[in-house]
């Protein structure tokens, strides 16, 4: 239930330090995008938000679960006097709410509520894509379209409706994948709708029945050649609409009278799917179903129609089975080959729960809207009322700490850039702490930006702005977070904040994030007498802490962080020779072992592909390798943004590497986290990262012989691939940011310690933050 009076509710005005997010939807009947909104708008953090509703016809069954949502009737048509006086009272609404962020849920409401916004002038205004579109009219689409190009972005459920829009020229900076999230009580035990009898089968479908779409007939169809050789078997149609009478005759005539029973409507859908044994959707048109997931986490085998979306979640043969649109017949034998062999039915939900738990909680996806809410905020410049004050008399009472970031900006994107944006990304809005960033490379005024086109004349000019942020930046905080690289850059950024901060009286720890360590302190003994000297030394892994140890310096380990959401994990099924290497063109990468590898693989599998992610020196002898092999399938795509390095994990299936030195790549926590299999050579660092046949293969550095025949190897052995690939998903969730975000405030904490009195108060605020932010 959502309130208005209490802490979670949502109130009827917004306050002044909170910004105001309204979510608009066309009613609220039972339907896919209807109980997303409800339950996106009931999972949202009131602590960070204040949530208002809309919607252009308050009817329907979830107004139930709602005290208050404001209605926008159009009175049948876009074009009307009632229309007309609808938007007017919808801007007056955003408006007088102060409202920050819109977001529309689907066609009528996108088409009312994005020019309305753009009249209220409200600053973040986000569409949503939760359809092909291929049921829309010509006309229709376009409209929508239109009205997406006044959008800041668009939120699509599933690749595959993101991808028709890019189609349609749609700006693929615009769109922004965000799945559909699926409640609590979604993976709890239910009571039976209708319990079975002993040594009965019920088959469920599960879909309103006012959409030719969804193929009802064709699933009674296909029923209809299961019943004689399965007479136990019971076929439930779950839903209604104008479409029943006539599946009700259907039945008749295929003699389903006894077999098939229409349960109408039903409010607890998690009911009904813990009385089936299997459960099917048939649809032509799908982007991302929510029965299919439902029915995932209630652990009901799937059987269904391999469109839109629905790939992207379910792995057929690995997590259900997928069928083509409209072939009566495949449908048929999938729900034969289930209902004969139980093993399947149980192997298929274990791995279909432990999917929908790990990316389709709701809990996780209402992160990535308040993460989207924030970051357009933060792109926009949009401030509360009296948010100056409020952080001041917050820090004064040391409710949180301030922290400086001194690191690269993501001008030039590596793991340091990276690392450093993931960071202030989720600091910001946090309770505990207040960020602040420093650029090493500040951009330099207009009139000196030619500068930035000489190397070392550029790091002379940029030193006095820099210095300048430095001292600045670090006036009023805490603890100044330096991060850190090796050789010339140690002395150019890291030594200078470090000796800022002394001199302002600041705590500061150094994040040490480069694998030439070891080199490093050994030719720079300068080096290691610095960091001895620093209040705190952190390392992102194990690996470097027992370097530092080496040396006389004691490191702390806090894991790199991996931006989950923007990887999909899709079981690999059948594996494909789609080779990713996302490693720069540098010599320690040795991105021509990887060459000489996929040579190896393409004699044997000829249609093989090696897609090459990055820039650096010596990419043209990488070229010139690869034209002098006579190599086929070699795509070098330059630098990715983050937002699009997803789907080059996505559209790839192996993902391998070749260097000879190296320390925590994000790279393969991203590979992890998308589900692909790991192939890389071992130096010291990757050997604390990657376990041999558990999480990876491993081979020497430099062995590119190796590195072929364990690619050879994957291709051959699927459950070999399948295994590593879920072990290392499994592994990729301590990167997460809740893991890393509580690692950070111990060391933070542990610098700046508080009375007694105030570390049982911060404790109770911390608890109250986690429970906020927690996913599975």
């Amino acid at each position: 239930m959502i309130g208005t009076t209490s802490n979670h509710g949502i109130g009827s005005a917004h306050s002044r330090d909170h910004a105001g997010i309204f979510l608009m939807t066309d009613s609220l009947a039972v339907g896919g995008t209807e109980r997303q909104f409800v339950t996106l708008a009931q999972a949202l953090d009131r602590s960070r938000f204040e949530i208002s509703l809309g919607c252009l016809q308050r009817q329907g069954s979830f107004t139930n679960g709602l005290d208050e949502i404001a209605e926008f009737n159009l009175g049948g048509g876009f074009l009307t006097r009632t229309a007309h006086n609808a938007r007017r009272r919808l801007v007056h609404h955003l408006r007088a709410r102060g409202t920050a962020v819109v977001q529309s849920f689907d066609f009528y409401s996108s088409l009312t509520l994005i020019p309305a916004a753009r009249w209220a002038r409200v600053p973040v205004i986000i569409g949503s894509h939760r359809h092909l579109g291929d049921l829309l009219t010509p006309l229709q689409f376009a409209a929508q379209n239109a009205a997406f190009w006044l959008c800041d972005r668009v939120v699509c459920n599933s690749q595959a409706a993101a991808n028709r829009l890019i189609d349609q020229s749609l700006p693929e900076s615009k769109l922004v994948v965000i799945p559909n999230g699926l409640p609590r009580e979604a993976f709890a035990e239910s009571v039976h709708a209708a319990p079975s009898a002993h040594g009965k089968f019920r088959v469920g479908f599960i879909a309103r029945m006012n959409n030719p779409a969804k193929n009802h007939a064709g699933f009674l169809r296909a029923a209809a050649r299961l019943v004689s050789t399965f007479p136990a078997v019971e076929f439930v149609l779950v839903g209604d609409g104008f479409l029943r009478p006539g599946l009700e005759r259907l039945a008749l005539r295929l003699g389903l009278a006894e077999k098939v029973q229409f349960v109408g409507e039903r409010p607890d859908v998690s009911a009904e799917l813990a009385s089936l044994h299997i459960s099917v959707s048939f649809s032509s048109s799908e982007s991302l179903s929510n029965v299919v997931l439902e029915s995932m986490a209630a652990g009901v085998p799937v059987v269904a129609t391999r469109v839109g979306g629905t790939p992207e979640v379910l792995c057929d043969g690995e997590t259900g089975l997928l069928v083509a649109p409209g072939n009566e017949e495949e449908l048929a034998a999938a729900m034969e080959r289930l209902l004969t062999q139980p093993s399947i039915r149980v192997e298929f939900t274990r791995r279909a729960l432990n999917l929908v738990k790990s990316k389709f909680r709701i809990e996780s996806v209402a992160r990535q809207y308040e993460e989207l809410y924030a970051e357009l905020l933060a792109e926009k410049g949009w401030r509360p009322r009296h948010r100056v004050a409020s952080v001041r008399a917050m820090n004064s009472a040391n409710d949180t700490l301030r922290i400086s970031i001194v690191a690269p900006s993501t001008r030039k994107l590596g793991g340091q850039e990276v690392q450093a944006d993931l960071l202030m990304r989720h600091w910001q809005g946090d309770p505990a702490v207040t960020p602040r960033f420093i650029p090493t490379d500040p951009l330099l005024p207009a009139w000196l930006r030619w500068v930035e086109r000489i190397p070392y004349l550029r790091t002379v000019v940029r030193m006095p702005f820099y210095l300048a942020g430095l001292w600045r930046g670090t006036r009023d905080a805490d603890i100044v977070h330096i991060f850190s690289a090796s050789y010339w850059s140690f002395v150019l950024a890291p030594l200078p904040a470090w000796l800022t901060a002394r001199l302002q009286g600041k705590k500061a720890l150094i994040n040490y994030r480069s694998g030439e360590a070891r080199d490093h302190l050994r030719r720079w003994p300068s080096a290691s007498q610095i960091l001895r000297r620093v209040d705190r030394v952190v390392v992102p892994s194990g690996y470097l802490v027992d370097v530092f140890k080496e040396f006389g310096v004691r490191a702390q380990a806090v894991s790199n962080v991996v931006d989950l959401d923007q990887f999909h994990y899709r079981q690999r099924h059948p594996l494909r020779p789609r080779l990713l290497c996302p490693r720069g063109f540098h010599p320690y990468y040795s991105v021509d072992r990887v060459v000489r590898a996929f040579a190896q693989v393409q004699i044997h599998l000829p249609e093989a592909q090696l897609c090459l992610l990055g820039d650096g020196a010596l990419k043209n002898q990488i070229t010139q390798l690869v034209a002098d092999l006579g190599l086929s399938g070699v795509e070098f795509t330059g630098v990715v943004s983050r937002k699009m390095i997803g789907r080059c994990y996505d559209r790839n299936d192996i993902f391998i590497n070749a260097s000879w030195l190296d320390n925590m790549p994000v790279s393969i926590l991203e590979a992890f986290a998308s589900g692909m299999p790991v192939v890389t050579t071992a130096p010291e660092g990757i050997r604390y990262l990657v376990e041999h046949q558990r999480t990876g293969l491993l081979c020497d550095p430099g062995d590119w012989q190796s590195l072929a025949e364990n690619v050879a190897r994957l291709l051959r052995d699927s459950d070999l691939a399948s295994r590593l690939a879920r072990n290392a998903f499994e592994e990729s969730q301590r990167y997460r940011w809740q893991a890393v975000r509580a690692q950070w405030l111990e060391v933070y904490r542990s610098m700046c310690p508080q009375p007694e009195a105030r570390q049982i108060e911060l404790a109770a605020c911390e608890e109250l933050a986690a429970a906020s932010m927690e996913n599975a």
